[in-house]
């Protein structure tokens, strides 16, 4: 029994460190402040897909890389259901049933078979670049790649047009 309640207070933490550096605005719900923000929301549901999803029984475990920019989850397996359904939703397939079960009980897995598109919505809300997910093999492995940096503007044809003759005519 010390194991499983470990895992969960193990998730809590990795959760919060990940977490700690996204921003919060000022937001009250009456009298309480709200910190739970979707982007708070996406990083903890893509934390959720990486362990539910995770195949335990192959080699090298979860990698979470976090910095100023951004957040890679990475986890043994590949996608049981196909990239593309994976990115539509609506299906549901984890390979871990009772994990996603106690994190259901727990109010944290939010829909199941939409985490991954709601993750997506989220930033594209946000303005940022869109995440990345990436399968390895032999070893199986699944990445979600999280950045935290606006999209870059797109250069107007015009623009590119008067750049590039500028750089012909040397000026």
């Amino acid at each position: 029994m010390r194991q499983r309640s470990l895992f969960v207070v193990d998730f809590f933490r990795v959760n919060s460190k990940i977490s700690q550096d996204i921003k919060t605005p000022f937001k009250l719900d009456g009298i309480t402040r709200v910190d739970d923000t979707p982007v708070h929301k996406a990083v903890r549901e893509a934390l959720v897909n990486c362990l539910v999803n995770a195949d335990f029984y192959l080699p090298h475990g979860i990698v979470i890389k976090k910095n100023v920019n951004s957040l890679v989850i990475e986890n043994p397996g590949s996608i049981r259901i196909g990239k593309k359904q994976m990115l539509l939703g609506g299906v549901s397939d984890p390979r871990n049933k009772n994990l996603m079960k106690m994190f259901n009980l727990l109010g944290i897995g939010e829909r199941a078979g939409g985490g991954i598109p709601d993750i997506y919505q989220v930033w594209a809300d946000q303005g940022w670049n869109s995440p990345v997910v990436e399968e390895f093999y032999n070893p199986d492995r699944t990445r979600l790649s999280l950045d935290f940096r606006p999209k870059q503007a797109k250069k107007t044809s015009e623009e590119s047009k008067r750049r590039k003759q500028a750089k012909k005519n040397g000026d």
